[in-house]
């Protein structure tokens, strides 16, 4: 099970995932500015939780431990907007929690979808996860086509080689990415009752 939910007595604030694109400006003459990708986007994600007793933030140390610093990974979701939003009533979630399968990728970043719920409602904002084997992608809906089983979805970002490829499996409900930890990103608050801040970025394994 992905973090956070992996540590449910553990609570937490509201954490989403933020896409990160790189990229450079540089002035090109006449008042104009060059813009360059440099690098391919990556979702990152902060955690802070709520007051700890004691042995919980032992706890959390103990588990952010285990990753080395950045040695090894972790499957990580957000813990807000778990699900489409027009699914997010747990009596309307089960079009969500069905998975459906990449048919195809047109365009870079266009999704044939296939094998979904009928009932399945897919909006603009809306968070899916591709999944192929051991790798991971997150990507948000930009666009949504089609009815019945099938859907044709425009997403960013454009997914990359290791899960955009057909059979792969295509998740709706809790969406997760494998992350490291960003070295340096633990803090907490002095006193009783701390809370614990740390940051997470992609990584493709």
């Amino acid at each position: 099970m992905a973090f956070p939910f992996s540590h449910p007595h553990l609570r937490f604030r509201h954490a989403r995932f933020e896409l990160l694109r790189p990229i450079s400006s540089a002035p090109s003459g006449a008042g104009r500015m060059n813009y360059s990708e440099i690098d391919d986007p990556t979702w990152t994600i902060t955690f802070r939780s709520v007051g700890l007793l004691e042995s919980e933030l032992a706890e959390l140390k103990a588990w952010w431990s285990s990753l080395r610093g950045g040695l090894r990974s972790a499957l990580v979701t957000q813990n807000v907007t778990c699900r489409p939003f027009a699914h997010s009533n747990p009596a309307n979630a089960a079009p969500a929690q069905d998975t459906g399968t990449l048919g195809g990728i047109a365009n870079g970043n266009v999704l044939t979808i296939n094998g979904v719920s009928a009932g399945l409602i897919l909006r603009a904002g809306d968070l899916l996860g591709l999944e192929q084997g051991a790798f991971r992608g997150l990507h948000r809906v930009e666009t949504v086509a089609g009815a019945g089983t099938t859907r044709t979805v425009t997403v960013e970002p454009i997914p990359r080689s290791y899960v955009g490829v057909a059979g792969a499996l295509v998740r709706f409900e809790m969406p997760e990415l494998v992350m490291r930890p960003v070295p340096g990103s633990w803090s907490e608050t002095e006193g009783p009752r701390a809370e614990a801040t740390f940051s997470f970025v992609e990584s493709w394994k």
